[in-house]
């Protein structure tokens, strides 16, 4: 697992990138959502095969007035490796558009604790304050498709072995 803790970093980033949403501001502040608290875990509509697969709510922040950027966990994935390496069954960090999120969610499964994620956020944060990042404004089941598009890729897949 060494190995894809490796590279996702790298994939995250490059997914995040062909997926943002421009700002002109990037100030950001955390608050406070009618909706998405953190420590929610939410059933989600995931890609095919991932039906146990559930997001959890880890921080919501706000760069305008009206954007807003709900940060999340993804369990329960699987990214095919087609080289028979380790298989990463999570993703720690993923920022989104509230807008893309509100896509995504069916309900709210339980609240609990919050999962360490500020490794994932922290270098999410620092290339967002550098304008090297952005958020996702796709499902997350899109999202986790590209990262495995991304991830297949960096092995150095062929399409047919994906």
């Amino acid at each position: 697992m060494r190995q894809c803790a490796r590279i996702l970093p790298c994939v995250f980033l490059t997914i995040v990138v062909l997926c943002s949403a421009k700002t002109p501001d990037t100030k950001l502040k955390e608050v406070s959502d009618p909706k998405y608290k953190p420590g929610q875990v939410w059933s989600y509509k995931t890609r095919s095969g991932e039906e146990q697969s559930t997001l959890t709510i880890l921080r919501v922040e706000e760069w305008t007035e009206k954007k807003r950027i709900v940060h999340i966990r993804v369990d329960r994935i699987r990214l095919r490796n087609c080289t028979g390496g380790p298989e990463p069954d999570n993703v720690q960090h993923m920022p989104f558009a509230r807008e893309a999120l509100d896509a995504s969610v069916i309900k709210v499964i339980r609240s609990g604790e919050v999962p360490d994620y500020r490794d994932g956020y922290q270098e999410w944060r620092k290339a967002w304050d550098a304008r090297q990042a952005g958020v996702y404004t796709i499902t997350v089941a899109a999202a986790v498709d590209v990262m495995q598009e991304n991830f297949r890729q960096g092995l150095g897949c062929s399409k047919e072995s994906s």
